[in-house]
């Protein structure tokens, strides 16, 4: 399920209320479903530990030769992105290259990249970065906010970090393309929670009514309650489990 999916899915169960007029009303319930996710990651620790950024060449930029302590801007080989997300620890990186006529595959291939220190950043420059193989992954390093890999994504390529950590997700009338097509780890339990949760401050905030409130708080609490006992006892696979990923137990972005 996409971001955006999740949130067809949470304006599902809402029903007459995802159509409610008002002034900044479908604003408010975008953000209220940004912010119902947030308190889950906060009291589901499954939901901060299978958290996953996506990226293509889209959202990555040609690497700044300042970064890289002065490099010639030309034929540099290398992409730069953001990632903003303090307190994190990143399990993999890979690189997906789905199947296209001009490339031949049958399946998505997979490519797992080899973290550098940012101190050795200067290395990500055209010349020392060969074609993207299964021997040769690829490599990326890791600074306080950006990130910096090469070599640089093909138009068959996207990017995914994954990592634990809370996630602040756009709010949907605001996000991005990419954004909205960011993959998620919530299903229909979750977006029914969510609802639930939207509609509790629906009705405080827009209707004024608290007993309506409360009572949708109350099957807010009870529906999260038992999401955390599935991921408890069916914990989904992380991605430190399906794959080595990058440095054996990942790394922490301070």
């Amino acid at each position: 399920m996409t971001w955006e999916e999740f949130n067809e899915a949470v304006r599902t169960f809402l029903l007459v209320d995802s159509q409610r007029k008002g002034k900044g009303v479908q604003n408010y319930i975008d953000r209220m479903i940004v912010a119902s996710v947030i308190d889950l990651q906060r009291y589901i620790p499954g939901f901060r530990t299978n958290n996953v950024k996506h990226y293509s060449q889209t959202n990555l930029v040609e690497a700044n030769p300042q970064t890289l302590s002065g490099v010639n801007a030309e034929d540099i080989n290398a992409q730069e992105g953001t990632f903003d997300i303090a307190k994190s620890r990143v399990s993999q990186v890979l690189v997906r290259r789905i199947p296209t006529e001009e490339n031949r595959q049958d399946v998505s291939r997979y490519f797992y990249l080899k973290s550098i220190p940012w101190e050795r950043r200067i290395e990500l420059i055209d010349g020392s970065n060969m074609e993207r193989t299964t021997n040769i992954p690829g490599r990326i390093a890791f600074g306080d906010k950006t990130f910096i890999t090469a070599p640089t994504l093909r138009d068959d390529e996207a990017l995914y970090i994954y990592y634990s950590g809370e996630k602040h997700f756009a709010p949907a009338f605001k996000a991005s393309v990419n954004e909205l097509q960011e993959p998620v780890v919530f299903d229909d339990i979750v977006a029914k929670a969510s609802s639930d949760y939207v509609k509790a401050h629906l009705s405080r905030e827009v209707d004024n009514d608290l007993n309506q409130y409360k009572s949708y708080f109350e099957l807010y609490a009870k529906g999260r309650a038992q999401i955390f006992i599935n991921e408890k006892e069916y914990a989904a696979s992380s991605p430190e489990q399906v794959s080595e990923g990058v440095g054996g137990g990942g790394f922490v972005i301070q």
